[in-house]
């Protein structure tokens, strides 16, 4: 373990003045998107694993924190590594904070901890029809080698983080589901944890965090549709790299060809 330098050591040391503050560890599919957006609009600087297409190197960095967990492959993540990761943000929304909760929650001791709710057989039923949906469009394998540098490290990352789902349910998602959230309720003081539905919209939110509640309504920007939608925007955007790279090559071999067959035309007198 440690026989070389891990990735997170290669990154620089966090900048000053921002700080774990919130900490959303809900599971996947329970209105983390939404309260993404809630944050924004109450002045936090939320990251979301969705946001890693826009950071790509922080693909990587993630599987290695992962692999550490699952694994030991390193030595774990702790606040030093963490501060590094969350440089510029102060929440965690989710995926894939949440598969390190309780890490993250030994880390940040202060962070106030929400975890978004959602009736369990309801989210089966959307992790059925979207997440198992997704995973299961193995052409993702091959159009992932044309863009290897971003949505290709999204693919290995995604495919890595659905694989540790027989270790994280040994007895099955439902019970996985109940488990991590009665976990984490027993950590945590009854003072600093909030359990919430979207439903429940500003109030209780802003009430425990101490902020005002907004005059805008509260955000309802997922659900499945957008999920398949915004796999499919991948999909898309590989097959046009793809397209690009492929008529690109032809376009190349093309040139090669005709500059034998001129040469050798040349050498024969017939050009």
């Amino acid at each position: 373990m440690d026989s070389q330098p891990r990735l997170i050591d290669k990154l620089p040391e966090p900048s000053k003045g921002v700080e774990m503050e919130v900490l959303l560890l809900g599971m996947p599919r329970t209105g983390t998107i939404s309260l993404l957006s809630a944050f924004k609009v109450l002045g936090y600087k939320p990251f979301h694993g969705s946001m890693m297409e826009q950071y790509p190197h922080l693909l990587n960095i993630w599987l290695e924190a992962l692999k550490a967990k699952f694994f030991g492959i390193s030595s774990p993540y702790g606040r030093k590594e963490f501060d590094k990761m969350f440089d510029g943000w102060n929440v965690t929304c989710n995926m894939p904070g949440s598969l390190l909760a309780e890490d993250l929650i030994k880390a940040y001791p202060n962070a106030k901890i929400v975890l978004s709710t959602r009736d369990v057989s309801k989210w089966q039923r959307s992790m059925r029809d979207s997440v198992d949906t997704a995973v299961r469009w193995r052409t993702f394998d091959w159009l992932a080698s044309w863009d290897p540098d971003r949505i290709g490290l999204w693919w290995s990352y995604h495919k890595f983080q659905h694989s540790l789902r027989p270790i994280l349910a040994p007895n099955g998602e439902r019970q996985a589901y109940l488990d991590h959230y009665q976990k984490i309720n027993e950590m945590v003081p009854a003072h600093q944890v909030l359990n919430f539905s979207v439903g429940e919209g500003w109030e209780p939110l802003c009430k425990f965090l101490g902020k005002d509640i907004p005059t805008t309504p509260f955000p309802r920007v997922n659900n499945k549709d957008s999920f398949l939608a915004d796999r499919e925007r991948r999909w898309w955007q590989m097959v046009r790299i793809m397209l690009w790279k492929t008529s690109a090559l032809a376009v190349l071999l093309l040139a090669i060809f005709l500059m034998l067959w001129t040469a050798i035309a040349s050498r024969r007198g017939d050009f």
